[in-house]
């Protein structure tokens, strides 16, 4: 029997796969820090603890100052993201197709408007591969990555006082489905994923899209959960946008910036029914 030294705590017989962010790809970071030798690895290893203390002093700094928020005026807004043009702001995305696996012929990209806004577009193809095995194909996915602490370590966003999620885009009439990924202590929920829908206008205006937190459904690594669960404001850790609507041709979203709300009006807690089990179906 093959022996595995681990220095971590997983096991094989429950560990997940760490989440592929998509259709993970290695950064050029990383194949560069494989690239050196163990003494340099170690001297850039400690440059970074440095610069972490640095920013975690700082930022500890900060929350002493600002201390936490309890009070929000009515539909106020808290950004979450803003494209503004800066060339970096495109490393915190990452686009993904079927055709990244060889399971499909979509492709798409994510880059500025001459206005600096965010242009996810490409081609939606539904053609199936020639290997016999797939039977449904067709999307393509634009996933904010996770904001991470100075240890990179994922941060979560705490949503717990907004009720409301707010964009403003301008699409071409086509359907994309509006995904918040949660981000959990325990590698089984890294799949959990509450879903809804933009239904884009079309045409040269831009749209303000608010979304209740109540209306996203849940699911699990895409399939629709009988037992719906709300929204874990506090559990998220990132967005994604998907379009996956079937229909062949070009695409293109643009996107100005996403933010949280506060509606006092709003007291819906969801807006599906609740089914409870008095076993559980395994």
């Amino acid at each position: 029997m093959k022996q595995h030294l681990h220095t971590s705590k997983c096991v094989y017989l429950f560990y997940e796969s760490p989440d592929k962010d998509g259709f993970w790809k290695k950064p050029e970071e990383q194949k560069n820090f494989e690239s050196l030798t163990f003494k340099q690895k170690v001297g850039y290893e400690f440059k970074l603890w440095k610069s972490a203390m640095q920013q975690a002093m700082i930022n500890f700094k900060d929350q002493m100052v600002t201390g936490p928020r309890l009070i929000l005026h009515e539909h106020q807004l808290e950004p979450v993201w803003r494209f503004t043009g800066n060339p970096e702001e495109l490393k915190k995305w990452i686009v993904s197709t079927d055709s990244d696996h060889s399971i499909g012929h979509s492709t798409a990209e994510l880059c500025f408007t001459q206005y600096s806004k965010g242009l996810f577009h490409g081609f939606l193809d539904t053609r199936l591969p020639s290997d016999g095995r797939i039977k449904n194909t067709g999307f393509c996915n634009a996933k904010l990555l996770p904001s991470l602490s100075p240890f990179c370590n994922r941060k979560q966003y705490n949503w717990d006082l907004y009720t409301h999620l707010v964009f403003h885009i301008r699409g071409d009439g086509r359907v994309y489905s509006v995904n918040l990924h949660s981000q959990r202590h325990s590698d089984i929920t890294q799949y959990d994923t509450w879903h809804y829908f933009i239904w884009t206008r079309g045409g040269p205006y831009w749209q303000y899209v608010r979304i209740p937190f109540s209306k996203f459904f849940f699911a699990y690594k895409g399939r629709v959960q009988i037992k719906n669960e709300n929204v874990s404001l506090n559990e998220i850790g990132s967005i994604s946008f998907t379009i996956a609507d079937k229909i062949s041709g070009p695409f293109h979203l643009e996107i100005d910036y996403i933010a949280v709300e506060y509606d006092p009006s709003h007291i819906e807690e969801t807006a599906y029914e609740h089914y409870y089990f008095d076993q559980m179906f395994h």
